[in-house]
């Protein structure tokens, strides 16, 4: 056994560093890759080259949407469960009956809040009047 051992430290002694740790390559052409790669990724651009950004593009929403499905999917419960939520909160508006002076209520408080946050998130990005915050103060 002590011999085995003994063998395979010197296959390993002579083994060059190409050999023994794969393709050795120095740091230079590895700089020198990684600015080519650079280079090519800052040229495709919509405007040069247009159908290869768009396959680039329509890849990588196939991936994301593959991610997405696979997340969901291990979640099943909780879409489920947001499914039969949505299904209630649909069929609550649609049906008629005594709730819907309740549910009219619910949706003008909604519609103001979302007019309200909508207001401010556009005043954030400066595309408001100044009007709304004016109001608040």
């Amino acid at each position: 056994m002590a011999e085995n051992g003994k063998n395979c430290d010197q296959r390993r002694v002579a083994m060059n560093k190409e050999q023994y740790n794969g393709n050795f390559t120095d740091s230079s052409s590895m700089n020198e890759k990684k600015r080519r790669d650079r280079e090519e990724r800052q040229n495709i651009v919509l405007w040069r080259q247009p159908l290869i950004t768009l396959q680039y593009f329509s890849l990588e929403i196939l991936v994301i949407l593959k991610e997405w499905t696979s997340k969901l999917w291990h979640r099943q419960s909780i879409v489920l469960s947001f499914l039969l939520l949505l299904a209630a909160l649909i069929a609550t508006y649609y049906v008629e009956g005594a709730h819907q002076q309740y549910v009219r209520r619910i949706e003008k408080q909604f519609l103001l809040y979302a007019y309200w946050i909508g207001l401010g998130i556009l005043s954030s990005v400066g595309l408001g009047t100044g009007l709304h915050t004016f109001l608040l103060y």
